[in-house]
């Protein structure tokens, strides 16, 4: 894991000193009004971005851009159970979080083209008031993943997917990670998808990352991504960015 770290901090430290700012059509550019964007907006990566960090093309998901407040946290999974594992298979969930956000941004890339390895990224970043606020919340959340590890979270209905199973959760570095097989159930008629999460904290900030992989990927396919590693190298990577920007 810490080689393929250390190539993507290498490669963000390049992207960040080329002065580039990320946008939601996929390419880099030079923005005259950076300085007055939220770190939590610009520390985002972009398409271009990943594409380099995963070797594979992306393009961003529809109307999926989000930026606020607390208000922009997901509440689709409300009625999971259990509740405490939400926050481990959904990202950016406003129940675990509850009133303590100051500031949100998360973005979702898919795939471009076919035969590659990751179907799609979700990023996102949620700002506290103090980076104690950021380590208690931290602390939290990697109790609730540790007590959530090898179980499955169920939401009705359960005939569409609604079962996810959670394993493999390990904490390293200041970043919590876990395997989710995604409508794993057996009422699911769909393969399950195999993703990967990542939570971690840097300063007051805390950094989220899903990565979902192409079921049954082959060697030959596009792209680096690997399901043990990739979202904690790109959670990683995101920390250095706001390291960079603070």
């Amino acid at each position: 894991m810490r080689s393929s770290w250390r190539s993507l901090a290498a490669l963000t430290a390049v992207l960040v000193a080329s002065g580039c700012t990320e946008t939601t059509s996929g390419t880099a550019s030079l923005g005259q009004n950076a300085g007055r964007v939220p770190t939590v907006k610009r520390a985002l990566f972009d398409g271009t971005a990943l594409a380099r960090l995963l070797n594979q093309p992306f393009q961003p998901y529809p109307h999926y851009s989000e930026f606020g407040g607390i208000d922009k946290l997901g509440t689709n999974w409300d009625n999971g159970q259990p509740a405490d594992c939400i926050g481990v298979v959904h990202l950016m969930q406003r129940g675990p979080y509850g009133s303590a956000p100051q500031g949100t941004a998360a973005e979702m890339w898919v795939h471009k083209g076919g035969s590659v390895k990751v179907d799609s990224v979700q990023e996102g970043i949620v700002a506290l008031r103090t980076d104690g606020d950021a380590n208690a919340l931290f602390a939290k959340f990697t109790a609730q993943w540790q007590r959530c590890d090898g179980t499955t979270l169920t939401v009705e209905p359960l005939d569409v997917g609604g079962s996810d199973a959670i394993s493999g959760v390990r904490v390293l570095d200041s970043v919590v990670a876990a395997t989710v097989s995604m409508g794993s159930g057996p009422h699911s008629g769909l393969k399950a998808i195999p993703t990967a999460r990542a939570l971690g904290v840097k300063g007051l900030y805390l950094v989220e990352v899903t990565v979902d992989f192409i079921p049954n990927s082959s060697a030959g396919d596009a792209g680096n991504g690997d399901i043990n590693t990739t979202a904690i190298d790109l959670t990683h990577a995101l920390m250095d960015k706001l390291s960079a920007r603070s």
